[in-house]
């Protein structure tokens, strides 16, 4: 790989490398760096900027290592807009080496979301509606339900139900009157793709996720996932031109009705803390609507673990990248963080979350010291509706 060429400076020049301080508080906050991995942001952009020969295996390592957590960039003096980096020079080592990084499972999880790139694929994904939730095929307000009918499949052994919070997200908007629309030839939004530099593929993904909806006649959409929720509202305008659909956190929907009185819940007693997944709390700003819900459920006590909002712990991967040692050391810290808090519950608001969290806690060399009841908030909500 050529370091210095007019693509990677245009990369450096357009998310504001040049103004690194080298003050370190980018290094100091990242997990991947005080979990003891050999990786650094300062280091990474100091590295780009010199384009040394002698770094380029550097590089190409540490694009990688990054978790994309945002907690460099939120902790930047300078304005240094390191994920954003991080996901063009990706891009960039796929698109010219053919990197895709480490990926954790074989690939398999990339895999099938390149299947569905298929316009001929069909699909079976909407076996799991019952009668008891009411869902349309045309309409003007979709949910968008995304991988979890996948994850529950792949990820059955550690328990994770994902499929439930797609269930209970319709039953949310069920008791607000709402009968969205689910498409049944829904594909993957395509992050995972998009975060591991295949750009093509993620690309296809989105036109064909705007045709089906353009078809059933939506015009909003609404999203329970942090990582769907970055795709549909940040990504999709920059890939379909004259994308026209609004996306709605539901997060965000049942926190408005609760608060115009149109939602109660049902008390529960004991103490809960709060996982702030990164896609929803640094990067979406969206910190302070499911505190406010879980304050409207009687009963239940709110304890924040000792890092959280935007300065909380990630769960440590991203995209289905990283998943070593250093991981697991930082799942371990923040799972302690949440027994510190007295919590008999740990609440959070991204599948990944509970998948990673939860893996954490089975290793069978923390003899279950780790355990803790992890829920999605859709489900909680769903579940103490008056």
């Amino acid at each position: 790989m050529k370091l210095d060429t007019p693509r990677i400076r245009r990369i450096i020049a357009e998310h504001n490398l040049h103004m690194c301080l080298e003050c370190g508080k980018c290094s100091s906050c990242c997990p991947r760096f005080i979990s003891g991995k050999q990786y650094s942001p300062r280091m990474l952009a100091q590295k780009l900027i010199a384009a040394q020969p002698e770094d380029r295996a550097y590089i190409e390592t540490s694009v990688w290592d990054c978790l994309t957590c945002g907690q460099c960039q939120e902790r930047c003096p300078s304005g240094v807009q390191f994920v954003q980096m991080i996901l063009d020079m990706r891009s960039e080592l796929a698109a010219t080496q053919g990197l895709m990084g480490y990926r954790t499972h074989d690939g398999a999880l990339h895999s099938w979301m390149r299947i569905m790139t298929s316009p001929e694929i069909r699909q079976n994904r909407t076996q799991w509606i019952g009668p008891e939730l009411k869902v349309k095929r045309h309409g003007l307000q979709a949910f968008f339900v995304g991988c979890a009918p996948y994850f529950d499949v792949f990820f059955a052994g550690l328990g994770v139900q994902t499929l439930s919070i797609a269930k209970d997200g319709i039953r949310l908007l069920n008791r607000l009157g709402i009968e969205p629309v689910i498409l049944s030839e829904e594909r993957c939004c395509g992050h995972d793709l998009l975060w591991s530099g295949d750009r093509e593929n993620f690309e296809t993904l989105c036109r064909l996720n705007y045709q089906e909806f353009k078809a059933a006649g939506v015009e909003e959409v609404i999203v329970s996932c942090p990582e769907c929720y970055s795709v549909l509202s940040q990504f999709l305008p920059r890939v379909v031109e004259g994308c026209d659909l609004k996306v709605t956190l539901l997060i965000d929907l049942v926190n408005r009705a609760a608060a115009a009185g149109a939602l109660e819940f049902a008390p529960r007693q004991g103490v809960v803390t709060y996982q702030d997944p990164c896609r929803l709390g640094r990067q979406a700003g969206c910190l302070a609507p499911p505190r406010e819900l879980l304050e409207r459920i009687p009963g239940l006590e709110l304890k924040e673990m000792a890092d959280h909002g935007l300065g909380a712990l990630c769960c440590g991967n991203n995209a289905f990248i990283n998943c070593d040692s250093y991981s697991k050391r930082h799942q371990v810290q923040r799972l302690k963080q949440a027994h510190a808090t007295g919590a008999g519950l740990m609440v959070t608001a991204c599948p990944k979350c509970m998948i990673h969290l939860t893996c954490a806690m089975k290793d069978p060399r923390q003899e279950g010291s780790l355990a803790i009841e992890v829920r999605d908030l859709a489900s909680l909500l769903a579940d103490h509706i008056r």
